[in-house]
């Protein structure tokens, strides 16, 4: 198996030119907001999706964020970064998620909501992370395109769905049936795309934080509770909060901040 996810990830075409030029605005401390506008709106489509996830209704905004230099300023531009890589996938991968049982457009409400979710409770009083909680947030689980491949490919697609819903543990089902879980095969796409070291580790550590290089820990630990909050279908429910609120407490992490990250999601 870990052959056919390779051939795959092997065959994942390098990231266009425009999502290189924001990858590397994002790394410029200099780069002014304008200058990103500019090339931006170069892409009238990707200019309207920006605009669009900005809008997002789990934000909260109480007025529309109308051009891109606002949301470029509201955001920031790690969380620009986000928004572009989102785009990009979502117009060049197939998504067929039948083993799920969830649709593409419940997978894009999922990672909308993990990165919302991520904005509510750690924007305001670490706004830092977000170059690396961003598009981690909104692509966590681009994987599951690559795990659905090979269930369908080895027609156990049924087998998986038996498993979620008897052990109501999707990453569960994923380890036993593919020997990876998602999450971590999105490691390994964003490694093929030679994305920084802290972002790879961010995925690949994000079911187990504590393995985690010390400099990248903070940031699967809030992942994991993110992904613990909201899982693959993304419904939240008394169970995945109690059950995240201790993950919280064990990491130590901002806890009042999640309660209020919690109700804005409810």
């Amino acid at each position: 198996m870990q052959d056919f996810f390779n051939q795959i990830i092997n065959n994942i075409p390098p990231l266009p030119e425009s999502v290189l030029k924001i990858e590397a605005y994002a790394k410029d401390p200099n780069v002014s907001y304008k200058k990103v506008s500019q090339m931006l709106q170069r892409d009238p489509v990707l200019t309207s999706e920006i605009l669009k996830a900005a809008n997002f209704p789990l934000y909260g905004f109480s007025k529309q964020i109308t051009t891109l230099e606002s949301a470029i300023s509201l955001f920031g531009l790690g969380t620009i970064r986000g928004f572009v890589l989102a785009v990009y996938v979502r117009k060049n991968f197939s998504f067929t998620l039948e083993p799920y049982d969830i649709t593409p457009q419940q997978f894009a409400l999922c990672a909308s909501k993990h990165h919302t979710f991520a904005t509510n409770w750690y924007f305001e009083s670490m706004p830092r992370l977000f170059n690396i909680l961003s598009p981690a947030t909104f692509l966590s689980n681009l994987g599951q395109v690559l795990i659905t491949q090979y269930l369908i490919h080895e027609n156990k697609s049924t087998e998986f769905k038996n498993l979620i819903h008897e052990h109501s543990d999707y990453k569960k089902a994923e380890q036993m049936l593919c020997g990876i879980t998602s999450v971590e095969l999105t490691a390994e796409i964003f490694g093929h795309w030679s994305m920084e070291e802290r972002l790879v580790n961010t995925l690949r550590y994000c079911n187990n934080p504590m393995n985690a290089p010390k400099k990248d820990r903070l940031y699967a630990q809030i992942l994991h509770c993110i992904h613990t909050v909201f899982p693959y279908n993304g419904i939240i429910d008394e169970n995945s909060t109690k059950e995240s609120a201790i993950l919280v407490e064990e990491y130590g992490l901002d806890l009042e901040r999640f309660r209020v990250a919690v109700e804005k999601a409810g």
